[in-house]
């Protein structure tokens, strides 16, 4: 009730051009807070939430910045997105943030430990099925780990000139367009709207940039929100000769909230010094098509890390289980998977990998207790492919992979082919290694970039070049 009440107040202020909007958002995204709380972490309360939150963020935004406060804006449509792995999200806070965390947190964290893993594994259970004391630590938690302020300098305004309409048609122009690559060739309406993103969206953006002294080869971190989300704002381009294009300006990788780039930066694991990996490559899976690229993508990795790396461990076909895969998991901090993906745009939590027995689901990996993750490569069709009406909730592949603790993404926007994705993986892990000899995660943006670049001197088709995307450090 207080959420509806505080919804309402928010809507009648902006009717009315009241001074207590931005206020009225404010208390809406700490009930919004309270609410998820209070439902369990469940698949079935994930149709709640996407109506509670709907257009709550972005409206708060916009509040924020008609009143000028824009550091007030960006805290706000970070609170009112992404709630649902928010809320899943903090049964994983490390228990040294516990500790510091408020006269309750050390209090808090031996139980933690013991009841946080419980709580994961029982998604999809009811509230009433859940126990009391996963209940209480859920409401506790939400106290110790709740959203801080930790937007440090002055956040710049870039006005864009595009109204929502507009953003949706080409959203909606994008979507259709994917739907048909690899069966004809789109490439000359893919280069003009990737020239529409530059021309109305990304330019501004530059052009900022470079007034700010933000150098030529640097990285950048794209936080869309709404249908911004289905966009690749990494490929935007004049695609003209002697104009260079987004890529070859910056670096660019996602994130779907601040908080977790913010988290995946200060998760630096303490047995960084042991590197233990594992390939898990299913080409041959009962139902679907065969990946011939599968087994000499793995070789290829293999060949490139066996020596370097403290462990290895490669699983395929037979091998390449769900429950092998989950097993594999608890014991290796670096993944390369490669498999056929499987979005479920209307039922986003069964998004899946295909394993040789069935399907390895955001379910599976949600429940899992993973130690230490740092680097997932996800080789993979539509890997950040998420509900088609509730984009801000980022339920996709990649996003589980990252919200289940890794530091560091690769995943793909659409179909990806075959021998494209073994020609960008060999390329890949060549650039992932640092000047000491070992793999280091925050090289990943970059050891994309370069394997994109190679592929674009080889005359890939241009969605092939582009359907690679890197999320976090």
């Amino acid at each position: 009730m207080d959420l509806t009440a505080a919804k309402s107040w928010a809507t009648s202020a902006e009717k009315m051009n009241h001074g207590s909007a931005l206020v009225a958002y404010q208390t809406a995204l700490k009930f919004l807070d309270q609410h998820v709380t209070l439902l369990s972490s469940s698949s079935r309360h994930f149709g709640v939430v996407s109506m509670a939150t709907s257009s709550l963020a972005v409206d708060a935004f916009s509040c924020g910045i008609r009143h000028g406060a824009l550091t007030t804006a960006v805290e706000l449509v970070e609170q009112g997105r992404a709630v649902f792995w928010t809320h899943l999200a903090r049964f994983r806070t490390t228990l040294d943030e516990l500790s510091m965390a408020r006269h309750t947190g050390a209090a808090l964290a031996e139980e933690f430990k013991h009841l946080s893993f419980r709580l994961r594994n029982a998604f999809d259970q009811s509230t009433e099925d859940q126990s009391p004391q996963i209940r209480q630590l859920s409401s506790c938690c939400a106290g110790v780990t709740s959203h801080g302020k930790f937007i440090k300098g002055c956040p710049v305004h870039v006005p864009i000139d595009l109204t929502q309409a507009e953003v949706s048609e080409l959203s909606s122009e994008f979507r259709s367009l994917s739907e048909q690559f690899g069966c004809s060739d789109q490439q000359n309406k893919l280069a003009g709207i990737l020239r529409k993103l530059w021309h109305d969206i990304v330019e501004p953006v530059v052009q900022t940039l470079r007034v700010l002294n933000v150098r030529p080869g640097s990285r950048i971190w794209w936080c869309p929100t709404a249908e911004f989300t289905l966009l690749p704002l990494h490929a935007a381009g004049p695609y003209e000769r002697n104009r260079d294009n987004l890529s070859q300006i910056y670096i660019s990788s996602y994130t779907p909230t601040l908080a977790t780039l913010v988290h995946a930066r200060r998760s630096v694991s303490q047995y960084a010094s042991t590197q233990y990996f594992v390939a898990i490559g299913q080409g041959n899976p009962d139902r679907g098509k065969e990946l011939r690229c599968v087994a000499p993508e793995l070789d290829a990795i293999a060949q490139r890390l066996v020596p370097i790396v403290s462990s290895f461990t490669s699983l395929q076909d037979s091998l390449a289980t769900v429950q092998g895969a989950l097993d594999a998991l608890n014991h290796n901090q670096w993944l390369h998977l490669a498999c056929h993906g499987m979005p479920n745009r209307t039922q986003p939590f069964e998004s899946s990998f295909t394993m040789r027995d069935g399907p390895l689901m955001i379910k599976d990996i949600i429940r899992s207790n993973w130690q230490n993750p740092e680097f997932a490569f996800l080789s993979a069709c539509h890997t950040t492919v998420g509900d088609k009406k509730s984009p801000d909730e980022s339920i996709h592949l990649a996003a589980a992979m990252q919200f289940s603790g890794f530091r560091s993404v690769v995943g793909s926007m659409w179909s990806v082919d075959d021998e494209v994705a073994q020609e960008v993986v060999s390329t890949f892990y060549d650039n992932l290694v640092d000047k000491s000899g070992k793999l280091d995660c925050t090289r990943a943006a970059v050891a994309l970039h370069k394997a994109v670049k190679k592929l674009r001197r080889n005359n890939v088709p241009l969605e092939q070049q582009i359907v690679f995307v890197h999320i976090g450090v």
